[in-house]
């Protein structure tokens, strides 16, 4: 081909020129929209900023509106045509709605409050040598002077007006016929100025009541441990309470919690009035007693805190020795007292046992304050349990031990009530002089009344109790 003729072109080289032309182009559009995107991005996310600005101060004014008290929505547009006014486009100019806080709701006192009020100002109409009297459980004998009481007659009425004690109780001796004993209880109530406990220690398996009484018969609480079934024992405690409840006592001081060591060879033996010696065991089957009582009007007080099985002797006989560690008995001995105040009862009867362990020192549960009131009342936290001294004339107390300084001390140490001191009479008028001369604060007497009477009153409304107030207040 002749290279000199200007008309004839090289395709090839066309071509590729044009390509490059369209390459170019297309950059130059690519470009272009890649600039619009941003454009449009940027200026969405202004707009997407700008709402959520002033939505945002919208939503917090409304916020501090409701919490300030008083403003749910923004105010309404200004003149200006400002922020206000934005905003109230933005939520639609609704009108300023006012939230008024409710009016606080004053709490007046409980019933339970009330009724403890009514209590104490009952309590005060009292003599101070009432007051003091009401702490002591005592026998029929003692208050009478006779060596067994029968019957209630002019004697135990001159008696209780000299002697208003808190309780009653009574044993075999008090005993002829089911007629003569309930006749006898009767006359008592009557002549008493305030309520009494009527009281009787009456085990499972070992009664008080000779067999001219003809009560029902009850298995041993080791019988009915043996068993295994702790709805025997509801069973035969209701029998005991329903005999009870026949004669008018209204307090039996003989559910034993007490846990004894696995005996140790055939001469040791758990005593029967005990349901064994596994603390679980115990405190199921002293529950079901403490039931079967209380559903049939019966005041429970449970023996012997914080539990003698490990003792080495009876208190009774001798001085009693328990060398268990606090652990111990916290893991062992304490668990059925647990359970019965759970379950109910009204009362515990505290020991005459020496217990180291838990006192800190040699000294008798009956008068530790650190057993009576440190454990009882602060750690387990039983301050409605009423706490009753055992028998102060058994020979662990009565043959070392004068009665009026015994009393004392153990008031002291957390008593409520003080059973059957050696000497009443001398152990009242020391404690009486202990009261009046500030050894014992009036305050602490009262707060152990008030425990009393919550049991002695149960059942009785405030306005009951507040009418009781009145009428001795009328007619002292």
């Amino acid at each position: 081909m002749d290279n000199n003729n200007k008309y004839i072109f090289d395709i090839e080289t066309i071509s590729k020129k044009e390509s490059e032309a369209n390459k170019e182009l297309r950059r130059k559009k690519h470009r272009q929209g890649r600039v619009i995107a941003w454009v449009v991005l940027v200026a969405g996310i202004l707009l997407l900023g700008t709402a959520l600005f002033f939505g945002g101060r919208a939503l917090v004014k409304g916020i501090i509106g409701r919490g300030g008290k008083t403003v749910a929505s923004v105010d309404g547009p200004d003149d200006g045509g400002g922020e206000n006014s934005v905003i109230d486009e933005l939520i639609g100019g609704e009108d300023e709605v006012v939230v008024t806080p409710p009016e606080p709701v004053e709490v007046g006192p409980s019933e339970e409050g009330l009724f403890e009020e009514a209590l104490r100002n009952y309590i005060h109409t009292m003599t101070p040598e009432e007051q003091v009297l009401g702490l002591f459980i005592v026998s029929p004998e003692q208050i009478t002077g006779v060596s067994a009481a029968i019957k209630a007659g002019d004697g135990t009425k001159k008696a209780l007006e000299e002697y208003p004690v808190g309780g009653i109780i009574y044993s075999d001796k008090n005993m002829i016929d089911p007629d003569q004993f309930k006749t006898m209880i009767e006359g008592t109530k009557g002549y008493s100025k305030y309520p009494l406990f009527i009281a009787v220690d009456e085990t499972l398996g070992k009664s008080v009541f000779p067999a001219k009484m003809k009560v029902a018969a009850t298995q041993s609480a080791s019988e009915i441990a043996a068993g295994g079934d702790a709805s025997v024992a509801r069973a035969e405690e209701s029998k005991i309470a329903g005999y009870l409840s026949e004669f008018g006592i209204n307090l039996n001081l003989g559910v034993d919690a007490d846990v004894y060591p696995a005996p140790s060879g055939e001469d040791d033996a758990v005593p029967a009035v005990s349901f064994g010696t596994d603390a679980n065991v115990v405190a199921e089957m002293v529950t079901q007693c403490i039931g079967a009582l209380n559903e049939q009007g019966i005041s429970a007080g449970v023996k012997f805190f914080p539990g003698q099985g490990y003792a080495s002797a009876d208190t009774s006989e001798a001085i009693a020795q328990n060398e268990r560690t606090r652990e111990e008995m916290e893991a062992c001995e304490l668990l059925p007292f647990i359970s019965a105040a759970d379950a109910g009862a009204s009362a515990f009867v505290v020991s005459h046992e020496s217990v180291p362990g838990l006192a800190g020192e040699a000294v008798y549960a009956s008068q530790s304050k650190e057993v009576m009131t440190n454990l009882i009342r602060v750690e387990l936290e039983m301050d409605g349990i009423i706490i009753i001294t055992d028998d102060l004339s058994k020979t662990a107390v009565s043959a070392y031990y004068e009665s009026g300084e015994y009393c004392v001390a153990a008031l002291k140490a957390g008593a409520d009530m003080l059973l059957k001191p050696e000497d009443f009479k001398a152990a009242y008028a020391e404690v009486l002089n202990a009261v009046n001369t500030g050894v014992i604060a009036k305050e602490r007497v009262e707060d152990s009344l008030v425990r009393i009477y919550k049991v002695k009153f149960k059942g009785m409304t405030f306005d009951e109790l507040n009418s009781l107030t009145a009428e001795k207040i009328v007619q002292p």
